[in-house]
């Protein structure tokens, strides 16, 4: 059995902040997101207590994204929101994925504060990952506001299809939207390694076992002038870790 640290909830405390006429827009957006952070944070324990542990994730994930987009834009949102509160919000919902059966998405979300004592311990729950010689599922990155960059690997005929799609967040990118980018590639059933070149960008994957966090994809991006085609600060380098088989 998975043993968990007590789930709390995010707590945010109230400022003032002025606002301009150009950004009314925005501004109303972005406080009406911030006001239901508590809320958020309110629903996912009361359906994780009732053992609506799918619910409950889904809660904890708009808690999380919103809690670090609150921060981020403290001076417009009215709304302060801690560090603390954010690591909070990511391990409610690991504690959720646990729950659930998915220890790898459990363990993706308590990455995200690895350092933190919280996450340590409830990462030391977690049953030892499983090692596989089959390369197919889905791998990712964590990006900003909650989000995660994808990288999917299927099996088609004699070879693993590779295909990639991530995201830039802005400051405002959880209203306003991510800039995307994506490529696809293919290599070998056998091999363990796979390229993809745009121009003068160059991608390098190279999958792996890591004996604590499972599979894993490490990816190096060598982008040159053409930033691989991708919209405007989406980057694919990073660590991808395994969290399903399909």
């Amino acid at each position: 059995m998975i043993k968990i640290s007590q789930l709390s909830m995010i707590t945010a405390t109230v400022i003032l902040s002025t606002s301009s006429f150009a950004e009314l827009s925005f501004e109303q957006e972005l406080q009406q997101g911030c006001s239901k952070v508590k809320q958020y944070a309110q629903t996912g324990k009361k359906f994780y207590d009732q053992k609506q542990y799918a619910q409950a994730a889904k809660q904890f994930e708009d808690q999380a994204a919103w809690a670090q987009f609150c921060q981020m834009n403290a001076e417009e949102s009215g709304i302060k929101v801690t560090d603390r509160e954010i690591e909070i919000a990511n391990n409610n919902v690991g504690l959720s994925y646990a729950k659930l059966g998915k220890p790898q998405w459990a363990r993706v979300w308590f990455l995200k504060d690895k350092d933190s004592k919280t996450s340590q311990y409830n990462l030391k729950q977690l049953p030892k990952p499983k090692v596989s010689t089959d390369l197919q599922g889905t791998y990712v990155r964590a990006n900003g506001f909650g989000q995660w960059d994808y990288i999917k690997v299927s099996k088609k005929q004699n070879k693993y299809q590779v295909a990639f799609d991530g995201y830039y967040f802005g400051i405002r990118g959880l209203i306003y939207g991510p800039n995307m980018g994506q490529f696809e590639t293919t290599m070998p059933i056998t091999a363990k390694q796979a390229s993809y070149r745009y121009e003068d960008c160059q991608i390098k994957l190279q999958f792996a076992n890591d004996a604590q966090n499972g599979q894993k994809i490490e990816v190096e991006q060598k982008d040159g002038e053409s930033s691989c085609g991708f919209g405007h600060n989406v980057y694919a380098g990073g660590t991808y870790y395994k969290v399903e088989n399909k």
